[in-house]
């Protein structure tokens, strides 16, 4: 075998990889896409059941093909407080379960079944697949083919990897020389570190299996850098941490812990099990070999950690212990649902954004309390605190709005990209809602300069106005959260109650004013504090109003 034709292996080589690794994109990408909203479901299951944990992990991770997705997603649920570290703890170890099954195909795949060439025949898909995006016209059916043709790229991959592999045979040279390369801690080291460089240890085992079905490496060579390379695909967890809360940073953590630990006691009982014997023994094939190992060794660290959860998220706290001044008032504004890791997964990046848009709803319930107790009280002594709220709003406003933007160029579905077409003006409403708030804190101000009052009359007056909105703002948090537009009759005629109010409030002033009882400068802050709220009843509505473009159906 000449310098060239090694050359010309070794670009194959690196092509089968890259096509192997686009594939596993694809693939995982439009899996999740489809199964985005049950996704999205599986995570709400989660509680203090670290089973239920273990399982959600071990299931979303099978249709993302991939752990460190997972872990990323993690690191921003838990960052926005989403989660809590000993659930992401549990799923951790599901997703380090569920990223073995890519294993399982590619065993399948490439030999896995003698007699049978699977690897062709799944090959095709690549072509199915590409068709069916040619020629489909609905999205749902052109996900499907994206679905096919990135599991037919896997095994084009794989054909071509192992063709190339082949041709490395011819080249003895090349051959004892990675044989001879024995230590098991060298060989744990160079799976970890190729895996953190390529980022997916799925593609490293995939890599690892056409070398072993080759005869390039041997099964013990095999084992060992696999073990490696579950160490090395924590180098993305620990990227992406960079930035985010000491808990977020905790869960990458957990994630090295996990592979690390388990590691450690692979290598130690090694010394006495002699896995290698062990499993040659039990399956025929190089390929089977290396797959089931892969998922006995997760599987297994798995069942000898999970008792342990509470005590690794101990050692986790003091190994990445809280940052002096992280746990300050929160009166600094921030995103509490949205950053850059939950982006990996667009239909979490959608629920992220309508549960940052309820806290924003949230934060304009709580400055509209303050400013009608300002008004009513002629006490202003919370300024302070309204204008922190108000600075989170306009913030929100800001931040949620370019968020968007990043996520709109994303592959999501037809009813997400329904609530990001509303979600604009949605963030605009509840901003201006803020606004109208602070004109009635500001109205107070004045009432305390000037040191007036409403009449008795007037406050009770107030008073059913703002019993009015506290209804419409429930209904229209509970429309929006729950997806419930069928609701929305019921909220018009709340809102139709704040209009009549302010018709009311006018015309009981006109008769106050003419009986001598209140004086105009009271009277134009009552009249404007009146239409005011009648401007935050339709905010309110129009945003109950976005969901019927993106409620699911109900099942009858």
């Amino acid at each position: 075998m000449t310098g060239l034709d090694i050359f010309y292996a070794i670009l194959a080589a690196l092509s089968g990889l890259g096509v192997f690794i686009f594939g596993m994109k694809i693939l995982g990408d439009n899996l999740e896409a489809v199964a985005g909203n049950r996704i999205k479901q599986m995570f709400g299951f989660i509680d203090k059941s670290r089973f239920v944990g273990v399982g959600i992990g071990a299931g979303v991770t099978a249709v993302i093909q991939s752990s460190s997705a997972v872990t990323v997603m993690l690191i921003g649920f838990v960052n926005a407080g989403l989660m809590t570290l000993p659930q992401a703890t549990s799923v951790v170890f599901g997703a380090n379960i569920g990223t073995t099954i890519t294993a399982q195909i590619v065993a399948l795949g490439f030999g896995g079944i003698k007699d049978v060439q699977i690897t062709v025949i799944f090959a095709a898909c690549a072509g199915i697949g590409a068709f069916m995006l040619l020629f489909a016209k609905k999205d749902i059916l052109k996900k499907i083919g994206s679905i096919v043709c990135g599991l037919g790229m896997i095994f084009v991959g794989l054909q071509v990897m192992g063709d190339s592999m082949e041709s490395f045979k011819e080249a003895p040279v090349i051959v004892n020389a990675l044989q001879s390369v024995s230590n098991p801690l060298l060989l744990v080291v160079l799976g970890a570190v190729i895996t953190g460089i390529i980022q997916s240890s799925s593609a490293m085992t995939g890599l690892v299996i056409t070398m072993s079905a080759a005869g390039i490496i041997t099964f013990p060579q095999a084992m060992y850098v696999v073990i490696g390379s579950n160490i090395g695909t924590c180098v993305t967890g620990l990227l992406c941490c960079i930035g985010t809360t000491t808990n977020a940073k905790r869960v990458a953590v957990v994630h090295l812990l996990f592979n690390v630990i388990g590691s450690t006691l692979f290598m130690i009982t090694d010394i006495f099990a002699k896995y290698a014997n062990l499993l040659m023994s039990w399956f025929d094939t190089a390929q089977m070999q290396i797959a089931m190992l892969h998922t006995m060794f997760n599987v297994a660290t798995t069942i000898v950690l999970l008792p342990f959860i509470k005590p690794l998220v101990k050692l986790v706290t003091l190994i990445v212990p809280e940052r002096k001044g992280e746990a300050e008032r929160d009166d600094v504004p921030r995103l509490y649902f949205l950053n850059e890791q939950i982006l990996s997964s667009p239909p979490l990046a959608v629920q992220s954004i309508k549960r940052e848009i309820l806290n924003m709803c949230t934060l304009a319930k709580s400055n509209f309390d303050l400013a009608l107790d300002a008004i009513t009280k002629v006490d202003v002594s919370k300024k302070d605190e309204q204008k922190i709220t108000e600075a989170k709003l306009n913030y929100l406003h800001k931040e949620i709005t370019k968020y968007l933007v990043k996520v709109n160029q994303l592959d999501i579905n037809a009813l997400d990209a329904e609530l990001l077409g509303t979600a604009h003006h949605t963030v605009s409403d509840l901003e201006r809602i803020g606004d109208y708030s602070e004109n009635i804190f500001e109205y107070a101000e004045r009432l305390k300069e000037d040191r007036l009052s409403f009449s008795e009359d007037s406050l009770e007056e107030v008073a059913r106005l703002r019993d009015a909105l506290n209804t419409l703002f429930e209904m229209t948090y509970k429309i929006y959260d729950e997806e419930l537009p069928e609701l929305i009759p019921t909220l018009y005629t709340y809102e139709q109650i704040t209009d009549d109010m302010k018709v009311l409030m006018s015309e009981k002033h006109v008769e106050r004013l003419n009986q001598g009882v209140c004086n105009p400068e009271t009277g134009a802050l009552y009249l404007s504090l009146a239409n005011d709220c009648e401007r935050i009843a339709d905010h309110l509505t129009s945003i109950a109003n976005a969901t019927k473009s993106f409620a699911k159906p109900k099942k009858k």
